[in-house]
């Protein structure tokens, strides 16, 4: 790990010269409403410099630019005149996160949105493909009552609707109603309006259910009514009574809505608080009960050492000359522990001691042994905290320092948690400060080890549990 500095530029410069990428979409299908905004998912899998890299979004036709970054610039002189000042990456190009935003959603937005990375140097290109779909969910519908004849007119009036809605009305506990009056029509903005009414013929049709239906999502906007059978218009004079009626029912209706709603809410706070208290507790079970790590040393370097006890790795070579292995690292001062972890919660310690130079953590199966220098960072396949002398850092994809004193981090608790978020959290064991998280350990959900380095500077690296 000497010359920490240099590494970063060497790997840098490998991946600029190599130019290998990939993208990544998590859904090649999106859903937007009318006048929203929305994201196009679209993830670069390794660095690339912003100098040689391109990134063109377009729709179905290639000429029809939506968004163009060359050479690290936004081209907007390209750019189609629709989109103007409505598109931007979500995060910085160098982030690898290519996802466009794309606000004030409008119907003629809806295509197949192409997005085309090339590294203009080594000339690799990848795409991704992602239909945008665009809906209106329409508006609250509006009720109106009126007596015709001897019935009672129901109309049922909504707007802002894509695709066009699906109308249906029940009476008398679900029998359907075939015989209605329905006009659905374009609005100016290309939406459906819809103007839907039947006539109640008798007191057992008082209890009436009427809908609209979204044809993508499936879902209904829609009341229900109780009309008693007194409010039929035998006698015109009924008919204030009715409509008083109407109001109650209407108002309790908005009151249940309102009430759902507030249940609601106090369910997801009382899963949030659920799900709290159950990473507490597996975290408190994992302390309670440490795993019992051991060093493999047919993965340790030739001038690393490993005692008989498989528990201490020491800054000295070994008696024997080791035999050449594929596992065995022959860049970097490293050792790979056991066992292999894939799922679940667990938690151990490591005695360090008034050791100078040192890193540990989790790595993959598949870290690179042997090549040239590298860096210990996740694109490598490791996710470790380390230190150098008087600097104590965590080694992300940006370091970070860690919130300790030179002289007070001599043993390192390392807890790992596989069951649901994929994270790795360094603990001072002393005042159980937490010191660093990394999140999305070993990728694809695939198992990982644990890691050790210790610098030429170093002493002893031991593992243990606590109490001991």
């Amino acid at each position: 790990m000497d010359g920490i500095c240099s590494f970063s530029y060497v790997t840098l410069l490998a991946a600029a010269v190599s130019g290998a990428f990939n993208l990544q979409t998590q859904d090649t299908k999106q859903i937007a409403e009318v006048g929203a905004n929305t994201v196009l998912p679209c993830t670069l899998s390794s660095p690339q410099s912003l100098a040689q890299l391109k990134v063109h979004w377009f729709r179905s036709l290639y000429l029809s630019t939506v968004f163009l970054l060359n050479n690290g610039k936004e081209d907007k002189e390209r750019q189609s005149p629709e989109y103007s000042g409505r598109t931007s990456l979500r995060a910085p190009p160098e982030s690898g996160d290519l996802t466009l935003l794309l606000h004030n959603v409008t119907l003629l937005d809806a295509d197949m949105y192409h997005c085309i990375v090339e590294n203009t140097t080594s000339k690799d290109y990848k795409e991704v493909i992602i239909e945008l779909m665009v809906i209106g969910i329409g508006s609250i519908p509006v009720l109106g009552f009126s007596l015709q004849d001897n019935f009672i007119s129901i109309s049922f009036v909504t707007s802002d609707w894509f695709p066009s809605p699906e109308m249906h009305w029940e009476v008398d506990g679900g029998t359907m109603v075939t015989d209605k009056q329905e006009v659905i029509r374009n609005q100016s903005d290309g939406l459906f309006h819809v103007d839907s009414k039947i006539l109640l013929k008798r007191p057992s049709d008082g209890r009436v259910y009427g809908a609209v239906r979204h044809p993508v999502t499936g879902k209904d906007v829609g009341l229900y009514m109780e009309i008693a059978a007194d409010m039929f218009p035998r006698l015109s004079s009924w008919a204030y009574g009715f409509i008083f009626t109407f109001v109650i029912l209407t108002v309790g209706a908005i009151l249940t809505i309102i009430y759902i709603q507030k249940q609601h809410r106090q369910k997801v706070n009382l899963n949030r608080t659920i799900d709290t208290l159950s990473t507490e507790v597996a975290w408190r079970q994992a302390v309670m009960t440490p795993e019992y790590i051991t060093l493999c040393p047919e993965t340790a370097h030739p001038e690393l050492s490993v005692a008989p006890n498989l528990l201490t790795l020491m800054n000295e070579p070994p008696t024997e000359q080791p035999s050449p292995s594929n596992s065995r690292f022959e860049t970097e001062r490293c050792c790979l522990g056991l066992p292999a972890f894939s799922t679940g919660c667990h938690y151990w310690e490591i005695e360090l001691g008034n050791c100078l130079e040192w890193a540990v953590g989790v790595a993959s199966p598949q870290v690179r042994r042997r090549g040239d220098a590298y860096m210990f960072r996740p694109q490598e396949h490791i996710w470790c905290i380390s230190r150098f002398v008087e600097l104590f850092k965590a080694l992300d994809t940006q370091e970070a320092p860690l919130p300790v004193l030179q002289e007070q981090l001599q043993r390192v608790g390392v807890y790992l948690n596989l069951s649901g978020p994929r994270q790795i959290t360094f603990y001072d064991p002393r005042s159980w400060k937490a010191l660093y998280t990394f999140d999305d350990v070993g990728h694809d959900r695939a198992s990982v080890l644990p890691f050790f380095w210790l610098g030429r500077k170093g002493d002893t690296i031991k593992l243990t549990s606590r109490g001991q």
